[in-house]
């Protein structure tokens, strides 16, 4: 850490106040932060306001300051084989069981594997896919209908629901022994 005098710099400050907060699930207060770092309490308020500005996730409780972290929700990936005429029946499927569809892969002969964002999360979210695709009908018989999808949902029982849907139509290319 950079000092001057007893103090540090606005960045190095800022910088600690993050570390601090990324390493710590109590809340910490302006107060000892202040203490922590030679400064007022008031400079570590102005601190954590320009954090905030900056997009770091700082959520204020009445005993300090703490990190907002994202909840990592539970994802799967399935491999799938199907007709192009299908691909709106699966993506239906898995959005009606309550997944959201991220990506897709496919395993290319020569490049390895492809990928996509496809964040299909909703009826409204696939209608416009399926209106923005222009001749995807190729990819499919590059891979003669296999590929793969990273899907998200609130808990491994909707996933589990949604592999067992996926099997129920055929389109499970690995269905689970």
């Amino acid at each position: 850490m950079v000092r001057m005098g007893n103090r540090c710099s606005n960045n190095d400050r800022r910088s600690t106040i993050l570390r601090k907060l990324e390493s710590s699930d109590a809340p910490i207060s302006a107060t000892a932060f202040g203490d922590l770092l030679g400064v007022t309490r008031q400079v570590i308020v102005k601190d954590v306001a320009l954090l905030r500005a900056e997009g770091v996730p700082i959520f204020s409780t009445n005993r300090g300051y703490l990190l907002i972290r994202p909840v990592q929700l539970p994802r799967r990936e399935f491999k799938v084989r199907h007709d192009y005429g299908e691909t709106k029946t699966e993506l239906a499927l898995i959005i009606e069981h309550g997944g959201r569809v991220l990506d897709i892969k496919i395993d290319h002969p020569q490049y390895g594997e492809i990928s996509a964002d496809l964040n299909v999360i909703s009826p409204k979210s696939l209608k416009n896919f399926l209106e923005s695709f222009e001749r995807p009908q190729r990819l499919s018989r590059l891979t003669d209908g296999y590929h793969k999808h990273t899907v998200e949902a609130d808990s491994e029982e909707t996933l589990d629901a949604i592999e067992a849907a996926l099997g129920e139509h055929g389109f499970l290319s690995e269905p689970k022994q």
